[in-house]
């Protein structure tokens, strides 16, 4: 379906989606639509499909309709304010998708207060606080989340595909170099110290990650922490790995806990590598290989370090000129010849 500014309806953004690809149900009070059609044309233009009750064909009874809709949904999310909290029709659309097991994601417009039963059903679901947030960190957030209940953007390109990114992630790029830049300012290296750290203190939370991940900020996806789209650690056990869609930047200690004995890594999903003082895969003894997908816009031979028998999968568009020569792994396989 086009994705088109409908003319004569009001601010309506877009027309409701009908199809057979995976979408998201949007649950919203009628007098917060001005605010959630924000959201809804965000979601859409970031190339999600997006139902919501514009989507309501004329003579449908309302009951069947919403039922129906929910039923196919791939995702539910409800757009919490002081408005909606408290509506009946807001509140049977929340059971009603809590029944049926559906991927569940409320998005806090406004600091609401809930009705107990409400705060009792939810309480555990995945929120965002949309208002405590910058844009930069509720895109993330809201791309993460659903990435995370295995949505893609429908113009987004296979990450296993030699041709170059579209225009349409160029954007998100963008995000992911001004996030990389907010963790540079703080975090130019990994100290040697923390480096050379082993043992059961890596799977101890901090008080700040401890808060962090009360708050949701910090979430372990198949032993992966992730933050906003940082991969901040690998917590598992598996030799071959392959990040979760929901982490996007790689971080110089990204593999710091597994870097004895990992044998490859899939990056899949990411945007952005940050080599750092010591390399994002350095002293990695048992690195096989390393698959690179397209949307990482830049490779240096500085983020292998100490990795004799590594090779990796890489386009030829994306590494440095200088690449070659001070590459000191065991072999470059450039996947667009």
């Amino acid at each position: 379906m086009e994705t088109k500014l409908v003319p004569g309806v009001g601010c309506m953004p877009y027309p409701a989606y009908r199809g057979n690809e995976p979408y998201i149900f949007i649950s919203y009070a009628r007098l917060d639509k001005d605010r959630v059609y924000e959201e809804i044309k965000r979601f859409n233009e970031a190339g999600f499909h997006v139902w919501y009750d514009e989507g309501i064909t004329p003579g449908n009874e309302w009951s069947d309709a919403i039922a129906e809709a929910l039923s196919k949904c791939a995702v539910f999310v409800v757009m919490l304010t002081p408005t909606s909290a408290p509506r009946e029709a807001v509140l049977n659309e929340i059971s009603f998708a809590l029944d049926e097991g559906k991927p569940f994601l409320a998005i806090y417009l406004e600091d609401t207060e809930l009705p107990p039963g409400l705060r009792l059903r939810i309480s555990r679901k995945q929120a965002i606080l949309k208002y405590n947030m910058t844009n930069e960190e509720y895109e993330f957030k809201y791309l993460e989340a659903f990435t995370g209940f295995g949505l893609k953007p429908a113009e987004m390109q296979p990450v296993n595909t030699p041709e170059a990114v579209k225009s349409s992630d160029e954007v998100t790029i963008k995000q992911l170099d001004d996030l990389a830049a907010k963790f540079l300012g703080t975090n130019q290296a990994v100290s040697q110290t923390e480096a050379e750290k082993t043992g059961e203190e890596f799977y101890d939370d901090s008080p700040e990650d401890a808060k962090k991940r009360a708050n949701g900020d910090l979430v372990r996806i198949d032993g992966f922490d992730i933050e906003h789209g940082l991969l901040r650690g690998y917590y598992g056990s598996e030799k071959d790995i392959t990040i979760p869609n929901a982490a996007r930047i790689i971080v110089p200690d990204s593999f710091d806990r597994c870097r004895l004995f990992v044998e490859s890594i899939d990056l899949n999903n990411a945007g952005k590598i940050i080599a750092g003082l010591f390399g994002t895969f350095s002293n990695c003894p048992n690195l096989k290989t390393v698959k690179i997908p397209a949307t990482v816009k830049e490779v240096t031979p500085d983020m292998f370090h100490n990795c004799p028998n590594l090779t990796v999968y890489v386009r030829k568009s994306q590494v440095s000129s200088d690449f070659e020569a001070r590459f000191t792994g065991k072999n470059i396989v450039y996947l667009d010849e």
